[in-house]
């Protein structure tokens, strides 16, 4: 995920982490890791699409208009290489554009599927 950071945040990439770890030790990690993207928490319940998640590490892809592209669970981050790619192609929606419905989200295609 740093990588990615580094390589693809001036295409528009955002790239955020979201645990229960109380907020020293998200300082503590990020500082020893070298993560400089954000790290959120939540103390209850997180909002859908990441209350779905069933195990962690995860990772989800949303595109520029708030879609679920994708998603992989455990060590298979590079599957989602080639659909954040198509996705950073994409156009910026306009300003004031609206976006993904609330709580609807897309099937990720195939290849970004944990195996």
């Amino acid at each position: 995920m740093i990588e990615w950071q580094k390589r693809y945040r001036r295409q528009g990439l955002v790239i955020f982490a979201i645990s229960k770890d109380t907020p020293s030790t998200l300082k503590d990690t990020a500082r020893s890791l070298g993560i400089t993207y954000t790290l959120a928490r939540w103390e209850k319940q997180p909002p859908k699409p990441f209350s779905l998640v069933p195990s962690y590490p995860a990772a989800l892809l949303i595109d520029r208009q708030g879609r679920l592209r994708g998603g992989v669970f455990g060590p298979w981050l590079m599957q989602l290489e080639k659909e954040l790619l198509a996705s950073l192609k994409e156009s910026p929606p306009p300003e004031g554009a609206p976006r993904a419905e609330k709580g609807k989200t897309t099937n990720p295609p195939s290849s970004a599927r944990a195996r």
